[in-house]
């Protein structure tokens, strides 16, 4: 069960880890307060693909003659607004991926390192939390509050994005992204809401999923990332176990050489991880028992 605490919207636990670009504070990630979990065992080789498992092209004159992925900044709320991708390739109805940044970790950062990625698979929105961190918020932005508040916030930065540059955006098909603490939001968002958020991806928050609350909330597919040297990995990786031996779409992404902050791969692990949980939007929408 996920912690009392994080269901508040209270912190999770916090500890420290360097920078990120655009973020002044030094501190973040809430580890999970979770029950101890006993799974059959599985080989790690079936639950992660990582930079130490799978060897990744690096970048060549096709990627590089691909467009610059197009950037907005829409207003959503008052001296706030959304960081939003726009699709690589111009469509009449762009798929819905959102983000959900975390403490002291801007959208710029948290959606910008994959952009290329995101604008793949569709337009992705990245609402501004609603605090900042540091003395008298001159840092990098975060969020307080319930997470009703937060689940609130995304749906008004969609909406603006919505209005804006993309009159045919919908949740259909939609893909919600949770990084730190907006891990444990984007899951409780997608049980909020059941069947609004049909794909997840979960990176560094060790959440305590279930199928049963999975298929409640309409989620096809869930992968989850970690990094190498972080907290989250192993949690994460008992997480996938236990889905995938009931049968579940679950699989486990592994940032090499780094502990919270971001892999320089990430764009590339994002790729593989929207690629795996899209595959599996034919078959049937799941349900409880």
């Amino acid at each position: 069960m996920i912690a009392l605490a994080c269901l508040t919207g209270a912190a999770c636990g916090r500890r420290a880890y360097p920078s990120a670009p655009d973020a002044t504070p030094s501190h973040t990630n809430e580890p999970a307060s979770i029950d101890a979990r006993t799974v059959g065992v599985v080989d790690a080789r079936d639950l992660d693909v990582g930079p130490a498992d799978h060897a990744r092209p690096t970048a060549d004159s096709g990627d590089a003659a691909r467009p610059t992925p197009a950037i907005r900044t829409v207003p959503f709320a008052e001296d706030r607004s959304a960081f939003v991708v726009m699709p690589r390739l111009p469509t009449h109805a762009p798929r819905l991926l959102a983000a959900i940044h975390g403490v002291c970790t801007p959208p710029s950062y948290v959606c910008g390192e994959w952009q290329n990625a995101a604008s793949d698979k569709g337009l992705l929105v990245c609402p501004t939390g609603n605090s900042s961190c540091g003395p008298e918020g001159t840092g990098g932005p975060t969020w307080e509050g319930p997470f009703s508040g937060i689940d609130t916030d995304l749906e008004l930065s969609i909406e603006a994005v919505r209005r804006q540059l993309a009159p045919s955006l919908t949740h259909d098909g939609a893909v919600l992204v949770g990084y730190s603490r907006g891990g444990y939001v984007a899951v409780i968002t997608a049980v909020r809401h059941p069947g609004r958020w049909p794909f997840l991806i979960v990176n560094e928050a060790d959440v305590d999923l279930t199928v049963p609350m999975l298929r409640g909330a309409g989620v096809r597919a869930v992968a989850l990332i970690a990094g190498e040297w972080g907290t989250q990995l192993a949690g994460e990786r008992r997480t996938a176990a236990a889905l995938m031996a009931e049968g579940y779409p679950a699989r486990v992404w592994v940032m090499g050489k780094t502990g919270h902050p971001y892999s320089t791969d990430i764009d590339a692990i994002m790729q593989e991880a929207l690629d795996f949980v899209l595959s599996q939007e034919a078959t049937p929408a799941p349900h409880d028992p």
